[in-house]
């Protein structure tokens, strides 16, 4: 799991939380309860000292349909662009570009991590991420890397 990403609960994971959460072992259960939609997957691993090889957990918990990391999931949430917000973006633009340019992502990925997350840095940060996909691969993939990376946050 990537360090910067953020994972949310799914319903069912939502449903076990609130329960008694007899379902699935306490380990799995203290990971599952940590998992706020707002907290990167290396502040988790860093967080939740009381859970036992927390990235396995973590695998374990996604596998099983309880945790995920897809933002567009989320179901009548409202997110400013403060805080978690800014990271969600980003990690939304990190999903692209792993897509899009697969082993070459890597630049593309840096420039993206070492922005401010608010739409307006992340859209320079796109711009110049097209330059760089333009001299390395090609204009059509870089065209589409903008274009998706712009809808994402909002300004496609």
């Amino acid at each position: 799991m990537h360090p910067d990403l953020i994972l949310f609960r799914t319903a069912k994971g939502e449903e076990i939380a609130q329960g008694h959460g007899h379902q699935i072992a306490s380990n799995l259960r203290r990971a599952l309860l940590a998992v706020d939609g707002k907290t990167s997957v290396a502040t988790l691993a860093k967080k939740v000292f009381w859970v036992s090889d927390v990235m396995t957990v973590l695998k374990e918990l996604y596998s099983l349909g309880l945790i995920h990391d897809d933002v567009k999931t989320i179901q009548g949430a409202t997110v400013s662009q403060s805080g978690g917000a800014g990271l969600l973006l980003k990690v939304a633009i990190v999903k692209i570009a792993k897509e899009l340019l697969g082993e070459h992502a890597e630049r593309v990925i840096k420039k993206i991590e070492d922005v401010d997350g608010t739409p307006e840095a992340l859209e320079q940060v796109l711009l110049s991420c097209k330059k760089l996909i333009k001299l390395t691969i090609n204009d059509e993939v870089a065209e589409t890397f903008l274009k998706r990376g712009l809808a994402a946050i909002g300004k496609g």
